[in-house]
């Protein structure tokens, strides 16, 4: 189904009200919220609620299930690393699905982002990537993320937030590799937005001082004579004999 502009708003406004309490997990709410899935995809929108709600929903009702749509929701969750709604929706597909082909290339994917290989990524998402036992079909990565609006610049914000929180200094040319071989105005974009710092002509950038962020913390430990007591006691005491 295509979606306009909007369409995401009106389904997430119905949904809110249908599932609430006791009605959360009515099956009768599953054809909305996969309507409301397909147009998070489409509008590059994201609602965590919306996405775990409906995974649950195939647990409780396995005659449901559908895959496409949870193949979307766990390309969504992707979006929104280094937070946990990746792991978290692993955790509602039963382990009968999970194995499936379709999903254990996006569960490889994930594990791809998860350990901040950027560089597999992007020779991934260019079709650049060799056949492997992990990804025998790496053409099929390109065709999966293509669908999901905004993929890849949720991607280069992981990457830029990563690099901020990892590095002090970083090559230009190095940041252009991990983002994916963007272009010299992204790079001035997402300076601005971290607060990175051109250096040496452009060639270097300051990202921050991580050593002044580290705060010392002193421990105040008070030992009273009751809390040695024990070990006093049960403490055998050795003779020596001259």
């Amino acid at each position: 189904l295509q979606y306009t502009m909007g369409q995401f708003d009106a389904l997430k406004s119905s949904l809110d009200d249908h599932i609430q309490g006791v009605n959360r997990y009515n099956p009768e709410n599953v054809t909305e919220l996969q309507q409301c899935v397909a147009a998070m995809a489409s509008e590059n929108r994201y609602d965590r609620d919306i996405a775990l709600t409906t995974l649950k929903l195939y647990q409780l009702n396995p005659d449901k299930y559908d895959e496409s749509t949870v193949r979307t929701i766990l390309l969504k969750t992707l979006t929104v690393l280094p937070g946990a709604d990746f792991a978290l929706a692993k955790c509602l597909i039963d382990a009968a699905r999970i194995n499936s082909p379709e999903l254990q290339l996006v569960l490889n994917l994930g594990s791809v982002l998860e350990s901040c290989d950027f560089a597999v990524f992007w020779r991934l998402a260019k079709g650049e990537y060799p056949a492997d036992n992990k990804f025998k079909a790496p053409a099929e990565i390109a065709k999966l993320i293509k669908p999901i609006a905004g993929f890849e610049e949720a991607v280069r914000v992981f990457a830029c937030r990563v690099v901020s929180t990892t590095f002090q200094c970083i090559d230009r040319a190095q940041l252009v590799r991990l983002l994916g071989g963007v272009n010299d105005a992204k790079v001035a974009e997402y300076s601005r937005k971290f607060g990175w710092e051109a250096r040496e002509g452009g060639a270097v950038l300051y990202i921050a001082n991580h050593d002044s962020t580290i705060k010392s913390r002193n421990i105040d430990e008070r030992l009273t004579f009751g809390n040695v007591h024990e070990v006093l006691v049960h403490t055998p005491v050795q003779t020596v004999i001259e």
